[in-house]
């Protein structure tokens, strides 16, 4: 009878604890379970189909699938991410002076998000529907007191605006990626702004889609961005597109 009891008093828990995660998972903003279920992409293709095929032949990673199909939710890999050396007289406020030596990373890591300024509405002009600032973090021991600079990494997370074709048929398409580098362009003040490098990795980017004369449907997939602010750095961003099936190439959905 003891078991009995005890037996029931787990079951009793299980099914608390169950109904409890079910009720946060239903009160998770869209953005989150797409996140969480990122590698989930049945159905994102055409009807049926949750696989895109590569330009070697092979299967498309289930993140890539998700960075390009999933305009409309916040996906893991489609980000852009800044690391920049800023000035650390920039994260204070009106009267504020830095303090001492040994809190300075503290302040910086507390106001990272400064850095990050416009740079959501600057990335929405162009190219995203939503943004929202995933990270922003000082680099460890990247505090420069000589120079009053720190190094800081920013992760934005963004949707895509739709788009105004449909895409083809992806079981006979090949899809294939493009990296697009270009360099920093200085603001009329000497130095660029984040702004002012998302700006011009976009139009580079949505250049690169222009200049493609095989591909059908390019997106922005994701960007990084590293520059020391003096107009000195590495502006990449990823495209992906499709393609007509190689010669001698034929579609066979995966196995299972």
């Amino acid at each position: 009878m003891l078991k009995l009891v005890i037996g029931l008093g787990a079951l009793l828990m299980l099914v608390g604890f169950g109904a409890a995660g079910w009720q946060y998972v239903q009160t998770l903003p869209p953005a989150e379970v797409a996140a969480d279920g990122a590698a989930e992409v049945g159905g994102l293709g055409t009807p049926g189909q949750n696989w895109m095929i590569s330009r070697s032949g092979g299967l498309v990673a289930g993140d890539d699938v998700a960075a390009y199909l999933v305009q409309d939710r916040f996906v893991e890999r489609r980000t852009v991410v800044i690391t920049q050396r800023a000035a650390l007289e920039s994260l204070l406020s009106d009267g504020e002076k830095l303090p001492e030596a040994p809190y300075v990373q503290v302040l910086a890591d507390i106001r990272a998000p400064k850095v990050a300024a416009g740079a959501c509405a600057a990335l929405q002009e162009e190219l995203a529907q939503d943004c929202a600032v995933h990270s922003a973090r000082v680099v460890d021991g990247s505090v420069d007191r000589a120079t009053g600079t720190a190094q800081f990494r920013i992760e934005l997370a963004f949707t895509l605006k739709p788009s105004e074709a449909a895409l083809p048929d992806l079981s006979a398409r090949a899809f294939g990626t493009e990296m697009v580098t270009l360099a920093v362009e200085p603001g009329q003040d000497g130095a660029a702004t984040v702004p002012d490098v998302i700006r011009s990795t976009v139009s580079a980017a949505n250049a690169a889609c222009a200049a493609q004369r095989r591909s059908e449907g390019c997106r922005v997939m994701r960007m990084n961005l590293v520059w020391e602010g003096d107009g000195a750095g590495a502006l990449q961003a990823e495209i992906g597109s499709l393609s007509p099936l190689p010669k001698g190439m034929f579609p066979a959905p995966p196995l299972g």
